[in-house]
């Protein structure tokens, strides 16, 4: 049991936050109130409840007001976007004694050393206190990791906090959007290269023969020999230490680091991931190192990956020192299994202590949320048939307004179906892949009419899709076991895992209580899950199975009833 300190705040102190004729809903002031008894307990907490019921609306005051008391405080927020939405947006309606710091990651800022972005690759803990402490005293990195450690209440993103903890302590930590806490935690902990990323860049720089085509074209020269060692029938394996010490003699790798600045985002990005790997493979005794095929496609090596993960042992300690022994809010409309999805956040063992679950009683106002949404299951969706379900959703995708968002389940199967798409309609196609970054692929929705995604693409990392009205989703959305997981556990994470995300498919539908949308899911097997204790009863009920050839009539008939 943790030795730690209960929060103690009253529910008048939380009220006092809000500005003048701000108040909260009727429906949140019992949740508030279990808030604040489970954290005088000493209880971590979780908070659910459906997207845009205003879980902004608890957890900012109770930050405020345990700010206020002297008590240090961390929000964590998805991504930049949502740290900006939340320090723009929301913020102004609450009293503010300290103004919170926002914290971003480094490339937010300029290095006086390179004259461009800050970059990992050449920002490190040592190159600043070697050089940059010296030379540059008003370095922006510098100021803000000092202010980091000075300021009483912070706001930062998943990935800045996982790779910059605070020397400092914190009393209370808050995660917004806890369910993408669990990915940036497995993504602070890899690097993982695909081949066909790296691939486009060489293509892009071999006609000149430049540094940036020379090692990436080193690189694949390893890759290809490690692709072709992985035995007959197998999806996997680790790889051996003479190709790691290979990739960790590439020459040339730090001339590549000092041209990073002039490069394009694309090149920069996909170059970033390859020099980090390269820095992993030279300190090999601290990481694992896998290659891995495409689970769909395994004889095409432009779809396969290495990854290199860091040790469990690395791994605890950077969570134990993130979270010290703070007192900590979930947050979330979907956080699946909630004990275990706090366990996996923060590698606590709630068997051996508490964890509140808010409201306990569900409010009355919450019971009609959905009242707008309507979900299809196709029980007649044969399930390699992804060609049909394409030309079907084609036909009746020009007779609907507002945003289309279409879910696949790889990247194999989102390029066929743009193929067909884009021969059968005349609307234009944004189309996702795990190659963009998240402030990207925020524009790409925002601009975009019809969108593709796979169940691996950034759009899961708090990317709000306003005007939404149709979710297509081809395929359960699973997401492969990652490689080091024992046999033994792979179903229950990958199951556990995929609940999660169909669930935030159909729930980006409805943003609030008097939003409307239809999610139709092309998948023979959704009643396996839907009846799983984790499966919300909002989504369960409004499930209606139809067959193929009524998909469409079915689909115009509900949009008649909107508004």
């Amino acid at each position: 049991m943790m030795m730690t300190l209960p929060i103690e705040l009253t529910i008048d102190e939380l009220t006092a936050k809000f500005n003048e004729g701000q108040n909260p809903r009727d429906y949140q002031l019992p949740t508030i109130q279990e808030l604040i008894t489970g954290l005088q307990n000493d209880h971590d907490i979780a908070v659910q409840l459906p997207t845009g019921s205003g879980k902004s609306f608890i957890y900012i005051p109770l930050a405020l007001a345990a700010a206020s008391k002297g008590y240090r405080v961390c929000i964590l927020e998805p991504t930049n976007l949502i740290v900006d939405q939340v320090t723009k947006e929301f913020l102004p309606y609450f009293q503010i004694e300290e103004e919170p710091l926002i914290v971003k990651g480094i490339e937010n800022y300029k290095c006086l050393y390179t004259n461009c972005k800050a970059d990992y690759a050449i920002c490190t803990p040592d190159m600043r206190a070697s050089v940059c402490e010296e030379k540059f005293c008003t370095c922006d990195v510098l100021e803000i990791n000092k202010k980091l450690e000075e300021s009483g209440i912070v706001i930062t993103n998943f990935h800045k906090f996982l790779s910059t903890p605070s020397k400092k302590p914190f009393d209370l930590i808050i995660i917004d959007d806890s369910h993408g806490f669990e990915s940036a935690k497995d993504g602070k902990f890899l690097s993982t290269i695909n081949y066909r990323h790296i691939d486009a860049m060489y293509n892009k720089h071999e006609k000149n023969n430049d540094l940036l085509a020379q090692v990436s074209g080193e690189f694949m020269d390893i890759f290809d020999s490690i692709f072709d060692s992985i035995p007959p029938g197998d999806m996997d394996k680790r790889v051996n230490n003479d190709d790691i010490d290979k990739i960790s003699k590439i020459p040339n790798v730090s001339e590549l680091k000092q041209e990073m600045a002039s490069f394009d985002d694309y090149d920069r990005d996909i170059c970033y991931d390859m020099i980090n790997f390269i820095d992993a493979c030279k300190k090999s005794t601290l990481n694992t190192f896998y290659v891995i095929k495409e689970f769909y496609n395994r004889d095409d090596i432009t779809l396969s990956s290495l990854i290199s993960r860091n040790s469990e042992e690395y791994q605890n300690m950077i969570i134990r020192k993130a979270f010290g022994d703070a007192r900590v809010v979930f947050v979330s409309a979907t956080m699946g299994d909630i004990q275990r999805h706090a366990e996996y956040c923060t590698n606590r063992n709630y068997n051996m202590m508490p964890l509140d679950v808010v409201p306990s009683i569900r409010p009355n106002k919450i019971e009609n949320w959905f009242n707008g949404l309507r979900v299809f299951e196709i029980k007649d969706y044969p399930e390699k048939e992804l060609d049909l379900a394409v030309i079907k959703t084609a036909e009746v995708i020009p007779k609907l307004k507002g945003k289309i968002l279409l879910l696949f389940k790889n990247y194999r199967d989102q390029k066929r179906a743009e193929e067909l798409l884009k021969a059968s309609i005349t609307k234009e196609v944004t189309f996702i892949d795990d190659s963009y970054n998240t402030e990207a692929v925020q524009k790409l929705v925002n601009d975009g009419g019809i969108i593709m995604a796979t169940a691996s693409s950034r759009l899961w990392e708090g990317i709000d899709i306003k005007n939404l009205a149709h979710v297509f989703i081809f395929h359960l959305p699973f997401v492969r076991p990652p490689v080091y997981i024992e046999k033994k556990r792979q179903f229950v994470f990958i199951q556990r895992k995929m609940l999660i995300r169909l669930q935030q498919g159909i729930g980006r539908l409805i943003r609030k209580e008097e939003d409307t949308g239809i999610c139709v899911v092309y998948a023979h097997n959704l009643s396996r899950y839907k009846n799983m204790p984790t499966f919300s009863d909002d989504y369960r009920k409004r499930i209606e199975m139809i067959d193929l050839d009524n998909m469409e009539e079915a689909i115009l008939n509900e949009v008649g009833k909107w508004p």
